[in-house]
């Protein structure tokens, strides 16, 4: 679809105080082009899809294709579709199961949707998530080892895959940072990368969880093709593109709407 004069307008404006500010403001920019919070939102949304900048509560950062935004900021970004993403995810968990997961602010939405779970031991590289689920008496917690990375407390590097290898997880649910038509499923940093393509071969069933703003999103590493087989849990149908690209490779898609599961072939 062609944008118009003013929506062109609007998106230079917004990129060029990108170049001379570290971060902009939703409510800044709707007084400064006399619109409604909710275009600018849009614009927002649309200038992220295109790899332009990089959605942060309450406004946008400039894009960094080998940078992510610390756990806190990305928590505070579509919270109610994370928890809903969460909730589906724990579906697939069963009493009694081996279960990893990752870091990220959905795989930290998919761990609180695991309270009242029983007999179920959980592996992580996540000290949020440890943290989080210490209590609860149903769950054994076990925590990789690995160097601690700042902005989002996960546990990474030859420690942690080591680690990883020596279990076989009935489930594995891991988070993801892009998903890209040309090159798959991507992440920011090689660390994680790696681990998550460990994971996918020490699991029985790999789950990916992410909402919808990563879907035509691009990122610096080549984590899965995008035709790998695996489960996928988002808040919605993933633009018409990628649903393509998933029902011809048999990819199995759960959301939140209606008649959207497909079947899944391995």
């Amino acid at each position: 679809m062609t944008s118009s004069p003013l929506t062109r307008h609007r998106h230079e404006v917004i990129l060029r105080r990108l170049e001379r500010e570290p971060r902009v403001r939703v409510s800044g920019l709707a007084s400064e082009l006399a619109v409604s919070e909710e275009t600018i939102r849009r614009d927002l949304d649309e200038l992220e899809v295109r790899g332009r900048l990089r959605r942060v509560h309450g406004g946008a950062v400039p894009f960094r294709p080998d940078e992510e935004q610390p756990l806190g900021e990305r928590s505070r970004i579509k919270p109610k579709e994370k928890a809903k993403i969460g909730q589906i995810a724990a579906g697939l968990v069963a009493d009694g199961m081996t279960v990893f997961v990752d870091t990220g602010s959905t795989p930290l939405a998919f761990a609180r949707a695991l309270i009242g779970k029983r007999d179920v031991q959980l592996i992580t590289n996540s000290l949020d998530i440890a943290q989080l689920l210490a209590q609860e008496p149903g769950l054994r917690i076990k925590v990789t080892p690995g160097w601690l990375r700042a902005n989002d407390n996960a546990l990474l590097g030859g420690d942690t895959i080591a680690f990883v290898r020596r279990f076989v997880f009935d489930i594995a649910v891991m988070g993801i940072a892009a998903c890209d038509a040309q090159f798959g499923w991507m992440d920011y940093g090689e660390e994680e990368s790696d681990l998550r393509r460990i994971l996918y071969q020490q699991a029985r069933q790999n789950v990916l969880i992410c909402d919808d703003s990563k879907f035509g999103r691009r990122a610096s590493v080549r984590t899965f093709e995008l035709g790998t087989q695996l489960t996928l849990v988002t808040n919605r149908p993933p633009p018409d593109l990628f649903t393509k690209a998933f029902g011809e490779a048999g990819v199995e898609v759960l959301t939140d709407r209606p008649n959207t599961r497909s079947s899944r072939q391995r």
